[in-house]
C-alpha cells in the first residue's frame, strides 16, 4: 500500500509561497477600475529621444501622456533607443497574472533572441483586447547596443534612466505604451508609484474612515441616548415599585368590591320580599315555601285562584317573569289550588341594601 505523504508547508492545498504573487494579481485588476485608476500618481519623464532632441511625458501606470509635470517635481529620465537597434515581436496571449505573463514573454524571447542569454534586453507591454485577450508589444535588442546608445546620450552614468521603445504605429501627441526595457532605472519609478499609492491609499482610507464616523456618530448619540433613557427609565421603575405595588392591590381590592356589589345587585333580602308578600296574597291564601335564588323567587302554597294571584303578583312595581311553574291543581273535595309561582324582582327594590335602608329608617 502506498501512502502519499502530507506536505505540512501547503495547509489545505494552500502553497503560502504563491499568496504574494495572487495579492499582486489582484492589485492590478483593480487598479484596471476607472475610479482606484485616479489613485495612480502622474510622474514627469524627460524622455531623451534618439534624434538627440528631448519631450516631456506624464507616465500614469504603464500609460505615457505627452505634457510636462508639476513644476519643482523631480522628473525621471528615460531614454529612445532608435528603432534600428531594436527587434519587435507581437503576442496574443489568454487573460494571466502579472507574474505569468512576464514568464511566458520571457520563454518566447529566449526561444526567438538572437543574442546570448546575458547579452539579451527585453521588455513588453500589454492590453486588453476583444475577447478578453492580452495584446503583448514585445522588444528585445543585445546589452551592447544599450550601452552604446547611453554613451552616445551621455546617460552612462549612474544613476541609469530608463531604456524605452516606442511603438512605430503609435500617432504623435497621443498617449501611448512604451515598451521598458528591463534591468535599468524602471526601478526608481516603480519604487515612486509604490509610495505614492500608499500615501494616497492610506488618505482614502483615512476619508473612508471619517466618513464611516460622521454616519455612525449620529447613531452611535441616539443608542446611548436610548440606553441612557432606558436605564433611568428602570431607575424610575425601581423607586416606583413600592407604589406600583399598592395601586395594584387596590385594584384588586376594588375589583374585589365591584364583583361583591354585582353580587348584591343580583340578590334579595327576606324583608321587602315577605312586606311585599305579605301586601300582596289575599286572606284566602297561604304559602306552604318560599325559595330565594338570587333575583328569583319561588312560592308555593294554596289559593281559591292561582291565575288571578300571578296577575296581582305581576302587577306590584319591581315583579316581572310572574308565571305559573306548573298548571295549578286542586285536589278532590278540595276547596283550593296548589300552585307553584316562579316570579323576578328587582333587586334594587328587594335587595339587601333596600332592606338596610328601611331598616336604618
Amino acid at each position: 500500500m502506498n501512502l502519499n505523504p502530507t506536505d505540512t508547508r501547503r495547509p489545505f492545498g494552500i502553497d503560502p509561497a504563491q499568496w504574494p504573487r495572487q495579492w499582486q494579481a489582484a492589485g492590478s485588476v483593480l487598479l484596471e477600475w476607472p475610479l482606484l485608476r485616479r489613485l495612480l500618481p502622474r510622474l514627469p519623464v524627460q524622455l531623451h529621444q534618439s534624434d538627440g532632441g528631448a519631450a516631456a511625458w506624464q507616465m500614469v501606470g504603464e500609460l505615457a501622456q505627452p505634457g510636462a509635470g508639476a513644476s519643482g517635481e523631480a522628473h525621471i529620465r528615460a531614454l529612445q533607443l532608435p528603432a534600428e537597434r531594436v527587434l519587435e515581436r507581437q503576442l496574443t496571449l489568454p487573460p494571466l497574472a502579472p507574474a505569468d505573463l512576464a514568464q511566458a514573454v520571457q520563454l518566447d524571447i529566449a526561444g526567438a533572441s538572437p543574442f546570448g542569454a546575458e547579452q539579451t534586453v527585453w521588455g513588453y507591454s500589454a492590453r486588453r483586447v476583444a475577447g478578453e485577450r492580452l495584446q503583448v508589444d514585445a522588444a528585445l535588442t543585445s546589452r551592447q547596443q544599450v550601452e552604446q546608445s547611453l554613451r552616445e546620450a551621455q546617460l552612462a552614468d549612474p544613476p541609469l534612466p530608463e531604456v524605452w521603445v516606442l511603438p512605430s504605429r503609435a500617432p504623435a501627441g497621443q498617449p501611448l505604451r512604451p515598451i521598458v526595457l528591463r534591468g535599468y532605472g524602471e526601478g526608481e519609478r516603480a519604487r515612486r508609484v509604490r509610495a505614492s499609492l500608499r500615501r494616497r491609499l492610506g488618505l482614502a482610507a483615512l476619508a473612508l474612515a471619517l466618513l464611516a464616523a460622521l454616519v455612525v456618530t449620529p447613531t452611535a448619540l441616539q443608542r446611548a441616548r436610548a440606553r441612557q433613557a432606558q436605564q433611568s427609565f428602570d431607575a424610575l421603575q425601581k423607586q416606583a415599585a413600592p407604589q406600583l405595588a399598592q395601586r395594584e392591590a387596590l385594584l384588586r381590592e376594588l375589583e374585589r368590591l365591584q364583583s361583591v356589589g354585582q353580587l348584591l345587585d343580583q340578590q334579595l333580602a327576606m324583608p321587602p320580599v315577605l312586606d311585599l308578600l305579605t301586601r300582596t296574597l289575599p286572606d284566602g291564601a297561604w304559602l306552604t315555601g318560599l325559595r330565594l335564588e338570587g333575583d328569583k323567587l319561588v312560592l308555593n302554597g294554596q289559593a281559591d285562584d292561582a291565575a288571578a294571584l300571578v296577575q296581582r303578583l305581576a302587577a306590584q312595581p319591581g315583579a316581572h317573569e310572574v308565571r305559573l311553574a306548573s298548571p295549578a291543581t286542586r285536589g278532590a273535595g278540595a276547596a283550593k289550588e296548589t300552585f307553584i309561582i316562579e316570579m323576578k324582582l328587582d333587586a334594587r327594590r328587594y335587595g339587601p341594601v333596600t332592606a338596610g335602608k328601611e331598616a336604618a329608617s
